[in-house]
């Protein structure tokens, strides 16, 4: 736990927000101080919310200069508790909300950290294009927290990583100074790159104020199916043909296990299964192209072929954007339909794209020896190697004892990962869950570097002071 903060301190910093800009009512904090699944809870003595890049500089400001801590906050839908506060004041980046600049020739546009992700791809649409992360929470999580974290999502198969998007940022250092980084330049060869420090992060080097976002076209034609198949194996080699076929015009190719497509379904009001019989394996495949109706060609001719070849054992296509949302909604409605079920051990890996069907035969042979009766639900992006591996209790099984086993089971997951020259966290960061457990499979050269950087910026570490090294 944080030391407590000065209530000289916290008089200062309701001062310099004034009204509305601050709180400690706890119906306004609750739903700040827990992690969406439940897992995390945490505390604060102030909650604050600045207006503007200013009033954040400021309350970085006194806090470094009184040795006072911060966690920074973004839409609060982060799975591994970095957002979450224990004792430190929180930060809520939820009213920096403006719209800086929307630019159809630069291809750019500025939007503050509040700003959600679908108000962000809204704004791209305005001027005819496209903002293309897209992840599940989109109504909810903010820019800054996108940014912060380096959030993946469907679309980085083709588009890449948060990281891939940003052009410029501003922020508040930890120092309280404002660093003016919102350049909307494709090249700038001018030396260390800092922008690049502060994506992924997680709060830890400053307060992303804003960026400078890429767009991209409008593509003309879009087509999307659900298939049904016998294997990983098979998956692999089926999302081969697919980039052969498409010539990069794969948008997502996103792998479910029959458990966790039958739990979807099942517990996700709405949903049905769009094929006719059960498979061991499904694959959500999107397609798009700048040419009107080639996607659509391109995607017949695919499971033509990997129906002769036998890839593939069925396959439904979407055939309205209806249709297409709720084939979306059974890939993104996985963790919905998995809480029901009660306690599950979460794991969000990734590996070389080639040896996923690897990973997941030694992961499940592991866990199946070492908890017997638990169930497996993998999934995940596929085509950039990330599978998020869920292990749920089994059938009537007590909560509680199979979360005591979860950091058993991430050892064995993780250490299975590593071994393959993977990674423990693809796509959700370290946080506080994984922090001290990173120690163990990141290299000490590197963790010494990245110590260095933080110490140089942070010498106080006030900044998110859990998360990180």
């Amino acid at each position: 736990m944080t030391k407590p903060v000065p209530a000289d301190t916290l008089s200062r910093l309701k001062a310099v927000l004034g009204e509305g800009g601050w709180s400690q009512d706890p119906a306004s904090l609750e739903p700040k101080l827990v992690e969406w699944r439940g897992r995390w809870r945490g505390e604060t003595p102030l909650l604050v919310l600045p207006r503007t890049t200013q009033e954040v500089a400021a309350v970085v400001g006194i806090c470094a200069a009184d040795g006072v801590a911060i966690t920074p906050q973004g839409g609060n839908t982060g799975l591994v508790a970095g957002q979450i506060p224990q004792g430190e004041i929180l930060l809520s980046t939820e009213k920096l909300r403006a719209v800086r600049d929307v630019d159809g020739l630069d291809d750019a546009m500025v939007l503050e950290a509040g700003v959600t992700l679908s108000e962000a791809h809204a704004q791209a649409a305005s001027v005819g294009r496209r903002f293309t992360v897209g992840v599940a929470s989109e109504g909810s999580c903010t820019i800054g927290g996108l940014v912060s974290t380096n959030a993946g999502g469907t679309a980085v198969l083709r588009y890449g990583m948060m990281r891939e998007q940003v052009l410029g940022l501003e922020a508040v250092l930890p120092n309280g100074e404002i660093w003016k980084g919102l350049k909307r330049l494709r090249k700038d060869n001018t030396g260390y790159d800092l922008k690049q420090l502060l994506i992924g992060a997680e709060g830890t080097l400053g307060v992303v104020t804003a960026a400078s976002l890429k767009l991209h076209p409008l593509l003309a034609s879009r087509a999307v199916a659900i298939v049904g198949l016998g294997s990983p194996e098979d998956a692999i080699q089926l999302l081969a043909r697919a980039k052969d076929e498409t010539g990069g015009g794969v948008e997502a190719f996103e792998l479910m296990g029959r458990l966790g497509f039958e739990l979807t379904v099942r517990n996700v009001p709405g949903l049905r299964d769009p094929l006719p019989s059960i498979h061991p394996w499904y694959v959500l495949i999107e397609i798009a192209s700048g040419e009107p109706g080639a996607a659509e060609a391109a995607l017949e001719r695919l499971l033509s072929g990997a129906l002769e070849r036998g890839l593939i054992s069925d396959a439904a296509v979407a055939q309205t954007q209806t249709q297409m949302k709720a084939f979306w909604h059974i890939r993104e409605g996985h963790s919905a339909g998995q809480k029901p079920e009660g306690a599950a051990w979460k794991h969000d890996v990734s590996v070389p794209v080639s040896q996923i069907p690897v990973f997941i035969a030694r992961a499940n042979a592991a866990i199946a020896t070492a908890f017997p009766g638990t169930r497996i639900v993998a999934f995940g992006h596929v085509g950039d190697g990330n599978v998020h591996y869920d292990v749920l209790k089994a059938p009537g099984g007590d909560d509680d004892a199979h979360d005591a086993l979860r950091n058993e089971g991430a050892r064995i997951v993780h250490d299975i990962t590593a071994d393959m020259n993977g990674s423990i966290s693809a796509e959700h960061g370290l946080g506080a869950m994984k922090t001290a457990e990173a120690l163990t499979y990141k290299d000490p050269v590197e963790v010494a570097a990245l110590r260095a950087i933080r110490s140089a910026l942070d010498p106080r570490r006030i900044m998110n002071p859990r998360v990180l090294f």
